[in-house]
């Protein structure tokens, strides 16, 4: 009956004797691997000396045996099976065999590529340019898109939005903020943000809101990044404040283009803060309490909304809070932003197009260099070495330079990370550039597999050896045979049919721009400043006092020399314009009013002559259009063409919407011109004289006489403004400032020019990559074409010969690239996204344009000629006795 529990009990102890017994196998041999890795020699040292006693021991006993010294010392050793043998059995059962043979294949690589510097140099700055444009590029893509928000616990942060009357959502105004400050309960953390030109307000507030944060970018470019910035005090609206200091550059995205932050103090901010739709408003984020979920906020939300409802308005269009996730505006961002990241990611595509250029043109570089080592590769062969064995050995040579190539490649990408942050950062907001440890992993990442992947070819290659041949006297100089030529050139017709594809994609993309920045824009922007003024919410309250502001500031400058004419808009072209729902008179009998959401401005009688802007019926606004005088307005010819076709619109009425309605005069027809982009779709538009309307924010384009006026006239408005209200600022530029900081500009110009760039890097690469294997060619080909020469071949015929090589491979690249650059353009849109936002479209231009398609392949082709035409001399000067001679 105890039997079996005693089988048990010695099976448990036995399976703990094992155990421990394993246990002490990796104590002892851990130790071992470790010292047989970093202390090599001291290890080798006592393997020696161990053998040696063993073998002192062995002869010692057939000495005793009556054996002769020598006969008992040999007699030892084949009883051991030699010492050598036995070190090698010692050193793979210490398990580090594999890391001693890497380090054999480390050294002798780097001693064959120091043999070879020139060859060296060429690949490893290749593989820099193509590793270091693919590193820079993910280093956007990952702060844009790939990290996650650099907040503690993002899941737990939420926006705060209210639905109004209008239907429309808006931010808070600061009276819901209090109200959720003191009545919910599921937060743990509530705050508020708001916008202001000037941040402060009467002095009386300095102990609490004058200090400052700093945005990275502000820190960067305004103060150069001097970290002594922080504890000292700038001026700020007139104040001093102190910098208490500079928020993180991972924040970028988050707060695009704002630069100072200071406290929110709501009795400064209701004077100085921005207007938006009407009200005063803050944004509200807000940190859910721990097990607090999004539908119990949204419904104490709801709750907190029933104080600021009007009992009289439908439950669906008053005042209604709405909870969201903090990160779905950043998951789902608008139109712009999203044409914008499609933009980058374009850019992204283009990268990889110039890393596969060049892990292509290092590979036919390896492929040419290989048929050199045709003769080494079989003595080694012939002395045992296993193929498998010789492309691990060239394998790691391909990796050091990769791994090399990788390595320059960050320290360029560290060196160009400000270039590049400025130049990504107007495609995309808040996109950065930082060499850390993801970049850093990437990089060797992208170094390891493309060395796997493009040394594979060359290292198996090169290992395909006929030993008889191979082995011969006059090996070193013959071909390497026509399917080594045949790979080399398939690379470099893949290196030009890639470069087709990005140079054809960069072709329409550019001549887009340039037929954007070409446009008919209907008004001359030539001679044009401007001036903005955004006016304190505290001051200048009543329509009156800013129709009066407005005509003074008109009257100085039209005084200042070298004025021509001005006029005055709530929103200048590019700038696009304000939307509402309208109504409009129909010409049809007995038909209700049309009502449809379009978009409107306000301008001066002056505000279209001084853009030279054509009248096409009716007149323009008077002097006498004030608040005074009945309501009235002007569309333009797309406003026209959809609500009045055939008809005059003189006489008939537009008005809002929403109660009162209160109906304008259509008293004008204006011709379209470009309120948004250059490459816009003509809208229909409304103008209102600005007399009437008294907007709180205004602008004013001034005509000067020359454009030898424009500087002096610049640096005077400032001065001559002044007197009309020292307290005010105006915001200076020029209306072709205006287009080249258009949204659409800005979206392309970034990416034309990180375009440009790996095009240019792409030439260069396609050039090395020609000449270098045009060059081993005919370093490969000096028999034959010293026997040609001999047989009374012309020094033309023979730099044919190589430049019809060069060129055959061309066209079948270009060919290839052809279709391949028709298959990638489909994905380039052809359209734009309407006034919703601005995108990256082909304008102006289709995705087949021929000119486009002819000047790439001409490009490719000259590029090719000339990096061929090198190594084509260099067969001219061929001396057909020296090469037979040499044979």
């Amino acid at each position: 009956m105890n039997l079996p529990w005693r089988l048990c009990v010695y099976a448990c102890k036995g399976a703990h004797r094992e155990d421990a017994m394993r246990l002490e196998h990796w104590i002892y041999t851990i130790p071992l691997r470790l010292r047989s890795l970093f202390r090599r020699h001291r290890v080798e040292r006592e393997l020696d000396e161990e053998l040696q006693y063993h073998l002192q021991g062995k002869t010692e006993e057939f000495l005793a045996q009556g054996m002769a010294a020598e006969d008992a010392r040999r007699a030892a050793l084949r009883a051991m099976g030699g010492l050598e043998l036995r070190k090698e059995q010692c050193r793979d059962a210490r398990g580090v065999h594999f890391f001693d043979t890497l380090l054999q294949d480390v050294r002798f690589g780097l001693r064959v590529l120091r043999k070879s510097p020139g060859f060296t140099a060429a690949a490893v700055l290749t593989l820099a340019l193509g590793i270091g444009a693919n590193a820079a590029i993910f280093g956007l893509v990952d702060s844009a898109f790939l990290r996650g928000l650099p907040f503690r616990e993002p899941e737990r942060l939420v926006h705060i939005w209210t639905i109004e009357a209008d239907g429309e959502v808006h931010t808070p105004t600061p009276m819901q903020y209090q109200a959720f400050r003191k009545d919910s309960k599921s937060f743990e953390q509530i705050a508020a943000a708001g916008w202001a030109e000037y941040f402060y307000g009467s002095d009386g507030l300095a102990a609490q809101d004058a200090v400052v944060m700093l945005s990275y970018d502000c820190w960067h470019n305004r103060f150069h990044a001097d970290s002594s910035v922080v504890g000292e005090q700038i001026v700020l609206n007139h104040r001093l404040v102190t910098v208490i200091g500079v928020l993180p550059q991972s924040l970028g995205p988050y707060f695009e283009e704002l630069e100072i932050f200071a406290p929110l103090v709501l009795d400064s901010y209701a004077k100085q803060g921005n207007v938006r739709a009407g009200k005063m408003r803050v944004q509200i984020i807000a940190r859910l309490k721990p097990g607090v979920t999004l539908g119990q906020a949204r419904s104490e939300a709801d709750v907190i909304g029933g104080q600021f409802r009007n009992p009289g308005a439908p439950a669906d269009r008053s005042n209604r809070f709405v909870v969201e996730d903090f990160g779905e505006m950043f998951r789902n961002p608008g139109p712009t932003v999203q044409n914008a990241q499609r933009g980058l990611w374009m850019t992204a595509v283009a990268s990889g197009v110039v890393l596969l250029i060049a892990c292509a043109n290092v590979a036919g570089l390896l492929l040419a260099r290989g048929v050199k080592r045709h003769r080494e590769v079989a003595v080694r062969t012939a002395l045992g070495c296993t193929r498998r064995r010789m492309m691990r050995q060239l394998l790691t040579e391909s990796a050091l330079l990769f791994l090399s190539g990788g390595a320059i490649a960050v320290v360029m990408t560290r060196w160009c990370e400000e270039i590049i942050t400025k130049v990504a950062s107007g495609m995309v907001p808040g996109a950065y550039l930082h060499v850390d440890t993801r970049v850093l992993v990437v990089s060797l990442a992208v170094s390891l597999l493309t060395a796997l992947a493009f040394g594979m070819i060359p290292a198996f290659e090169a290992t395909r050896v006929n030993l008889n041949e191979n082995l011969k006297e006059a090996a070193p100089r013959a071909g390497g045979g026509l399917h080594p030529r045949r790979l080399r050139n398939a690379l470099v017709g893949g290196q030009v049919a890639l470069g087709m594809v990005l140079m054809v994609g960069f072709g329409l993309l550019l001549r887009s721009f340039l037929h954007v920045e070409s446009s008919r824009l209907g008004y001359d922007p030539r001679n044009v400043l401007t001036a903005t003024i955004r006016l304190p919410f505290t001051r200048y309250t009543a329509p009156s006092d800013r129709a009066r502001l407005m005509r003074e500031a008109a009257e100085r400058m039209r005084l200042m020399p070298g004025v021509e004419s001005l006029g005055l808009t709530d929103s200048l072209p590019m700038e696009g314009a304000a939307s509402d729902r309208l109504k409009i008179e129909t010409p049809l009998p007995n038909a209700k009013p049309v009502e449809d959401r379009l978009y409107f401005v306000s301008a001066s009688p002056e505000y279209f002559s001084t853009l030279k802007i054509a009248m096409r019926a009716g007149r323009a606004f008077r002097d006498s259009d004030g608040q005074k005088s009945s309501l009235v307005a002007i569309v333009n010819e797309a406003f026209v063409k959809q609500f009045f076709p055939g008809t005059n619109p003189i006489g008939y009425h537009v008005a809002f919407a929403d109660p009162p309605t209160t109906w304008r005069e259509i008293v004008g027809v204006v011709s379209d011109f470009r309120q948004r982009n250059p490459e816009e779709d003509l809208r229909p538009l409304a103008y209102f004289p600005v007399a009437q309307t008294a907007p709180p924010r205004w602008s004013m384009a001034i005509r000067v006489r020359s454009s030898s006026d424009m500087g002096p006239a610049a640096a005077r408005i400032s001065d001559w403004l002044r007197p009309v209200d020292p307290e005010l600022y105006w915001e200076l530029g020029s209306m072709q400032a205006q287009i080249a900081n258009s949204e659409s500009m800005t979206l392309r110009r970034p990416m034309i020019t990180l375009l440009a760039s790996f095009g240019g890097v792409a030439l260069i690469l396609v050039v090395v990559g020609v000449f270098g294997v045009a060059s081993y060619s005919v370093a490969e080909r000096t028999r034959e074409i010293g026997i040609r020469t001999a047989l009374g071949a012309g020094r033309l015929k023979i730099a044919g010969l190589v430049l019809l090589e060069s060129l055959a491979v061309t066209s079948a690249g270009l060919l290839v690239g052809t279709f391949g650059a028709f298959a990638v353009t489909r994905f380039l849109p052809t359209e734009g996204i309407g006034w919703s936002g601005s995108g990256i479209f082909l304008y102006g231009i289709s995705r087949t344009d021929s000119l486009t398609y002819g000047l790439a392949a001409a490009l490719l082709a000259c590029v090719v000629l000339a990096a061929s035409w090198v190594p084509a001399r260099r067969a001219m000067r061929v001396d057909p006795m020296v090469a037979l001679r040499d044979e």
